[in-house]
C-alpha cells in the first residue's frame, strides 16, 4: 500500500492494497520454519516505499523467532550483474535471499545459475506478487501474491462510496497477502530425496 505523500504525512485520497509487513512476515517466517537461518533481502536502488514495509515484515519475523538480522540485511543492486550477486551470495554464509518482486527474482535466479549456485540446494530463493511466470522459471517461484481482483473489488467499491460522500475522511484498505509455496525456498527438498 502506498501513498502519494512522504511518510507519516497523509494524502486525502483512499488508498487500496495489500498489507507489505504483512507479505515480507510471511515469507521470512515461512523460510525460518524450513530450517533458514540466514536471509538477505535484495532490492533495486531507488525501489517504492512498499518495499521499505516489506523488509520491516521480515526483519519482525526473524527478530520474532528469537534469530539475528545479519548486516549488512539489505542489499542494493542489479541482480543480472555477477560481481553485486557475489558480493552476497558467495562471500557469506546465507541460506536464503528475499528479493522486492518476482521479476527481481527471476533475474536473480538466471545469475545464481551462471555462478554456479542452485535453488534451492545450495541457496533458497523467494519474491513478491505471484506473477504468471513465477512457476514458469526453471526454479519454480515461492512468492506472495497480491490479490488484484480483490484489490480492484474493494477499490471500485471504495469509489463508489466517495461519489456517495465526499466528505467521509481519506480511508487505507489493506488486504491481506497470501503466501504461494513452489520449490525455490526448499519446501520439498526432503520429498525429493526420499523419493
Amino acid at each position: 500500500m502506498i501513498d502519494i505523500g512522504v511518510f507519516p504525512n497523509r494524502s486525502e485520497f483512499d488508498i487500496v492494497g495489500i498489507d507489505n509487513v504483512a507479505g515480507g512476515y510471511l515469507l521470512a517466517d515461512h523460510l525460518i520454519k524450513l530450517g533458514v537461518r540466514r536471509m538477505v533481502y535484495v532490492k533495486r536502488p531507488l525501489t517504492a516505499p512498499t518495499v521499505d514495509s516489506r523488509i520491516i515484515g521480515a526483519q519482525k519475523a526473524i527478530l520474532d523467532n528469537g534469530l539475528h538480522t545479519p548486516q549488512p540485511f539489505v542489499y542494493s543492486g542489479d541482480p543480472g550483474d555477477i560481481k553485486f550477486v557475489k558480493s552476497f551470495a558467495q562471500n557469506q554464509k546465507i541460506d536464503a535471499i528475499l528479493c522486492t518482486n518476482d521479476h527481481l527474482a527471476a533475474e536473480l535466479l538466471q545469475t545464481l545459475t551462471r555462478i554456479g549456485i542452485r535453488v534451492p540446494k545450495d541457496l533458497r530463493l523467494v519474491g513478491f506478487d505471484n506473477v504468471r511466470f513465477a512457476s514458469l522459471l526453471s526454479t519454480p517461484l515461492t512468492t506472495i501474491e497480491q490479490p488484484v481482483r480483490d484489490i480492484a473489488i474493494t477499490a471500485f467499491s471504495a469509489l463508489r462510496e466517495r461519489m456517495t460522500n465526499s466528505n467521509l475522511p481519506p480511508r487505507s484498505l489493506i488486504l491481506a497477502p497470501r503466501l504461494v509455496v513452489r520449490e525455490s525456498c526448499g519446501a520439498y527438498l526432503n520429498q525429493s530425496r526420499n523419493g
